[in-house]
C-alpha cells in the first residue's frame, strides 16, 4: 500500500510540475519520466483488461490496451489542471473509456458462433511494432510514439480522446443524466470541494460521497453491459 502511494505521490508531482513548465524541452523529459514511472501500472491495467475480456469469452490483444492507455496518459495529462483535482482521477476515468474504446473498435459483426453475434477474433490489430508514416525504412513506430516522443497527431489524439469519452457519458447521460453528469465532472479531474462546487453542493460531505459512489458504480455497469 505505501509503495503505491508513494508511486502515486511521484506522478502527481510530475504532472503538476509538466502544468507548470513552459520549457518545451523540459516539459518532454518530465512527460517521459512520468511515462517511464506509470510503465507498470500501465502494463498491469492492460493484463487486467485483457483477462476482463477473456472472462466473457473475447480474446483482445493486450498491446491494444497497452497503446490505449498510453494514448489516455497524454490526454490526461492536457486536460489537468491541478487546482480542479488529482491527476490519478483524470488517468482511472480515462482508462476505463479507453478499454471501452479498444472494444468498440474492433468490433464487428459476426455469425451465430460469435458472442453476441458480433466477432472480436476477426478484426485487424495494429501492432505496436506496426510503423507511423508512409512505411520508409527507419521509420518511427507506434511503440515509439507511445512510449518515448511526441507524434505530431497529438492533438489530434487528443481530441478524439475526449469526442469519445463525451459521447459515451452522453450516451449513458440517456440512463442516469444525475450520475452522468457526476461522471463527466470526475472524468475532467474534479474531487472533492471543488467536484462539490461543479455540483452546486455546499460542501463535499457525506451525501455527496453517497453519490458519487453510486455514480461510479452504475456507470461501471453500463460500460460492463456496453463492453458486452
Amino acid at each position: 500500500m505505501e509503495r503505491n502511494q508513494n508511486h502515486w505521490t511521484k506522478v502527481e508531482g510530475l504532472a503538476v510540475a509538466y502544468y507548470n513548465e513552459t520549457n518545451e524541452f523540459i516539459r518532454e523529459d518530465i512527460l517521459v519520466e512520468l511515462v517511464e514511472t506509470m510503465k507498470g501500472y500501465v502494463d498491469v491495467c492492460s493484463s487486467n483488461a485483457v483477462n476482463r475480456a477473456t472472462e466473457t469469452g473475447v480474446e483482445l490483444p493486450h498491446e491494444d490496451f497497452y497503446s490505449a492507455f498510453y494514448e489516455s496518459i497524454w490526454a490526461a495529462l492536457e486536460a489537468f489542471e491541478p487546482t480542479k483535482g488529482k491527476f490519478k482521477s483524470i488517468v482511472s476515468f480515462r482508462f476505463r473509456i479507453a478499454e471501452a474504446g479498444v472494444w468498440r473498435k474492433y468490433q464487428t459483426k459476426g455469425n451465430e458462433d460469435d458472442k453476441d453475434g458480433k466477432s472480436y477474433a476477426s478484426a485487424r490489430w495494429d501492432s505496436l511494432d506496426a510503423p507511423v508514416g508512409n512505411g520508409e525504412e527507419g521509420e518511427t513506430t507506434l511503440a515509439d510514439v507511445a512510449l518515448e516522443s511526441v507524434p505530431s497527431v497529438e492533438e489530434t489524439v487528443v481530441e478524439d480522446g475526449e469526442n469519445e469519452a463525451v459521447e459515451i457519458i452522453r450516451e449513458y447521460a440517456k440512463q442516469n443524466e444525475r450520475y452522468a453528469k457526476v461522471i463527466f465532472f470526475l472524468f475532467q479531474g474534479y474531487e472533492g470541494e471543488d467536484l462539490a462546487e461543479k455540483l452546486g453542493y455546499e460542501e463535499y460531505d457525506a451525501n455527496l460521497r453517497q453519490l458519487v459512489k453510486r455514480s461510479k458504480q452504475s456507470f461501471a455497469k453500463f460500460m460492463e453491459k456496453r463492453a458486452a
